[in-house]
C-alpha cells in the first residue's frame, strides 16, 4: 500500500534506531569527514521485514535562512509498497477535503494547516530526562531520541483505518524546524491556527511559544528566545551577541569551552559554528531564561543544556561589488 500521512520517523541502517529527520541531520554532520550519506527503511516492522526503504531528503543540508524554504523530510520510497498496518498507511485518504464528521469549520481549517507540514509538533516536552546509566552508554543517553506519536490501540475488532496520533518529542530543534517551515508555508491566519501543548503549562499557539529576543522579559522561563546576530569563538566555546537589545542592552548567550567537551553533539554545533566567514549572521533559538549581569549594563541567555540550543546559517554572504575604474 501507499503512504498518505507525512512520515516523521524512520529507521537508519547504519546507527540500527529510529531518527527524525532532525536526529539525522545532527548525527550526520556528527560524522568525520567524509560524511557518508544513511539509508533508511520504514519504522514499521512489518515493513521494515519487508525491507521497504524510506529517502530521506535534504538532512545532508545545514538548516539556513533561505528564500526557497524547503524543510528536511522523509519522503516514501515509490518503490516499494508498504504493509497494510504501516503506521503511515490509513484508509482514509489524507489529501481529501472532505471535513469528518462532526468537525467545526475551525477545526477543518487547522486539519489542513497541519497537512502543509512535513513534521507537525503536537506536543513539546522541554524537561530533560535523567540519564540512568545501567541502560545505556553515556553516548545513548545523550541522543534523548523523540517519543512515537502516541495513540490508544483499536479493539481486534475495531475498524481498520487508524486512529488519529500525535506528535510528541523534546527535541527543541525538530519544533524549530516545525516552527520555521509553519512561517516560511502557511499563512498568517493558518499560523494563529497551531497550537502546541506543553506538559506543565497547557495548551499554547505555536507562534506564541517562540519569542524574538526584542520583545523577551527578564526572567521569563515559557518561551523559546530567538534572533539573529553574530558569534565570537572562545575555543571551542564561543558568545553569541544578538543584533536587536532589550532595553538598549546588548544580549549575549556565553557556551564555555567545558560546556562544548559535555556535548555529545558539539562536533555538530561547530561544524555550523565553522562557517561564520560565509554567512552574514546566525539565528539562535534558545530554550532558558534571561538575566540581568552584575552591572545591569548586559543581559545573558542561560540554557540549562546544550539541547536547549538550535542553530541556524543566516544567509550567504556575496560578494562586494568593485567599482569600476
Amino acid at each position: 500500500m501507499k503512504t498518505s500521512k507525512s512520515i516523521t520517523r524512520a529507521f537508519c541502517v547504519e546507527l540500527q534506531q529510529e531518527l527524525s529527520i532532525v536526529a539525522a541531520r545532527r548525527e550526520y554532520f556528527s560524522q568525520e569527514s567524509p560524511r557518508a550519506r544513511f539509508s533508511f527503511l520504514c519504522s514499521t516492522e512489518a515493513c521494515r521485514a519487508q525491507g521497504v526503504k524510506i529517502t530521506g531528503v535534504r538532512y545532508d543540508v545545514k538548516p539556513q535562512d533561505h528564500p526557497t524554504f524547503v524543510a528536511a523530510h522523509f519522503r516514501a520510497n515509490p518503490n516499494y509498497e508498504h504493509h497494510a498496518d504501516c503506521e503511515w498507511v490509513d484508509e482514509v485518504d489524507a489529501a481529501e477535503d472532505t471535513p469528518a464528521v462532526q468537525e467545526t469549520e475551525s477545526e477543518t481549517a487547522l486539519r489542513k494547516a497541519k497537512r502543509k507540514l512535513d513534521d507537525y509538533i503536537d506536543v513539546f516536552d522541554p524537561a530533560l530526562k535523567e540519564r540512568v546509566k545501567s541502560q545505556s552508554t553515556p553516548a545513548e543517553a545523550d541522543k534523548a531520541p523523540d517519543q512515537k506519536p502516541t495513540h490508544e490501540k483499536p479493539a481486534s475488532d475495531a475498524p481498520k483505518n487508524k486512529q488519529p496520533t500525535q506528535t510528541r518529542t523534546n527535541n527543541l530543534e525538530r519544533l524549530v524546524d516545525s516552527f520555521r517551515q509553519a512561517q516560511a508555508q502557511l499563512t498568517k491566519e493558518e499560523f494563529a491556527l497551531l497550537p502546541l501543548r506543553i506538559p506543565g503549562q497547557g495548551e499554547v499557539s505555536l507562534r506564541s511559544y517562540f519569542r524574538h529576543i526584542k520583545f523577551a522579559q527578564l526572567g521569563d522561563e515559557r518561551r523559546v528566545l530567538y534572533g539573529g546576530g553574530l558569534v565570537e569563538r572562545y575555543g571551542t566555546g564561543f558568545k553569541f551577541k544578538f543584533f536587536d537589545r532589550l532595553q538598549g542592552k546588548l544580549v549575549t548567550l556565553y557556551v564555555s569551552p567545558a560546556q562544548m567537551q559535555a556535548y555529545r553533539s558539539s562536533r555538530y554545533i561547530s561544524e555550523l559554528l565553522s562557517h561564520a566567514d560565509e554567512v552574514r549572521f546566525f539565528t539562535v533559538f534558545a530554550l532558558g531564561t534571561l538575566q540581568a549581569s552584575p552591572s545591569g549594563k548586559s543581559v545573558s541567555v542561560e540554557i540549562e543544556d546544550l539541547r536547549h540550543l538550535a542553530i541556524v546559517l543566516g544567509p550567504t554572504k556575496t560578494p562586494e561589488s568593485v567599482e569600476p575604474l
